[in-house]
């Protein structure tokens, strides 16, 4: 442990001394840049690439250099970086010395190569959240840099990827927090990203499984209207009204949700005849229409209670109708025996027809 200690606390010490070294001369003067020139030529030869990055970074913002010599150090600085990038993304990379490339002030493309490249060593190696912050320290420095298609397929996977581990810890720590951090921030910052769909089906499942159905149909219908060509789109749309129906706790409330609930899957039925979810939606579809002959039911015997023998024979007879469609004959016998048991409603037989399905 006292070994371990002494070691991180030299690391500390280096990392300062050579931070203060920085700051007392971040740059070279333009009399030291031809021969910083030769050096660095040397140091890649000798395969000294972080040497040579840093010795013409500091080259590269040397005031009152000649265009030659501008030319020539921005010519090198890239060379330096593209080996050190190389170097860094062998077979063993080093993520973290990737992402920390991204911090120099380097010309762009070469910080968002180096900033894509930390992102995809660490995405092998199952680390995610890091993976994820180089990506987006990408679009904070560069917003919009010529690999953002790139990047956004990259935060999707990271997210989808961090959504399979169901990991925990304590308060601090929840794999499926983050999986939806990272996949909300893919569909607002990257909305065009390759399997951006994807992101909006799993967020749904995310969200259902902390029972937040507002907001899973939220992000699926989001995936209707902005993917309408994705293979997703069935099963999002088989989805929304299934949650929809998870949302009533009774009978009693909310009837103009379960109407919106069954034209929904009516209209999926009709448009998705030979899709396999057919038979699961058929039951949804089944369901809804009990809890409509329910409600009715419900509503009937409210208006038997206070006299409107009118009131309550027309919601029984539409229960009656609702539960033929559903193919519940229990229920059908149940509503007709309740309708055949109300009084007749003489003046309801003079008032114009109104159309039950309303």
């Amino acid at each position: 442990m006292m070994i371990r200690f002494l070691r991180m606390a030299l690391v500390l010490l280096l990392g300062v001394a050579s931070g203060a070294c920085s700051m007392l001369k971040p740059r070279l003067e333009a009399g030291e840049v031809d021969g910083a020139l030769s050096r660095a030529r040397g140091q890649l030869e000798r395969g000294e690439t972080e040497e040579a990055v840093s010795l013409m970074r500091r080259a590269s913002l040397a005031k009152d250099l000649s265009p030659e010599q501008r030319a020539a150090v921005e010519l090198l600085l890239e060379q330096a970086v593209q080996k050190r990038i190389e170097e860094l993304s062998g077979e063993h990379p080093d993520a973290g010395e990737l992402a920390e490339l991204v911090e120099l002030d380097l010309p762009r493309q070469m910080a968002v190569q180096a900033g894509l490249a930390a992102a995809r060593a660490w995405q092998r190696e199952g680390e995610e959240d890091d993976a994820f912050e180089v990506l987006q320290l990408l679009d904070r420095k560069y917003p919009l840099h010529y690999e953002r298609v790139a990047a956004g397929d990259t935060i999707v996977e990271l997210g989808l990827s961090m959504s399979e581990k169901k990991e925990r810890f304590l308060i601090f720590y929840d794999s499926d927090e983050n999986a939806r951090k990272m996949l909300e921030y893919a569909i607002l910052e990257h909305p065009w990203a390759r399997n951006s769909a994807q992101a909006y089906l799993c967020l749904a499942r995310l969200y259902e499984e902390d029972r937040e159905y507002k907001l899973a149909i939220d992000r699926l219908e989001k995936l209707v209207l902005n993917h309408p060509d994705a293979p997703e789109r069935p099963a999002a749309q088989a989805r929304i009204p299934r949650l929809r129906l998870r949302l009533l706790g009774s009978p009693e409330y909310d009837r103009a949700m379960l109407l919106k609930a069954a034209d929904e899957l009516k209209r999926w039925v009709r448009n998705y005849p030979e899709n396999a979810e057919r038979e699961e939606v058929a039951r949804d579809l089944a369901d809804c229409l009990r809890r409509l002959v329910d409600n009715d039911l419900v509503i009937a015997r409210f208006y038997e209670r206070v006299g409107n023998v009118y009131g309550a024979r027309r919601h029984a007879t539409r229960a009656v109708l609702e539960a033929r469609e559903a193919g519940d004959e229990d229920r059908v016998a149940s509503a007709q025996r309740y309708l055949d048991a109300l009084p007749p409603d003489e003046a309801g037989a003079r008032r114009p027809k109104e159309d039950l399905g309303s």
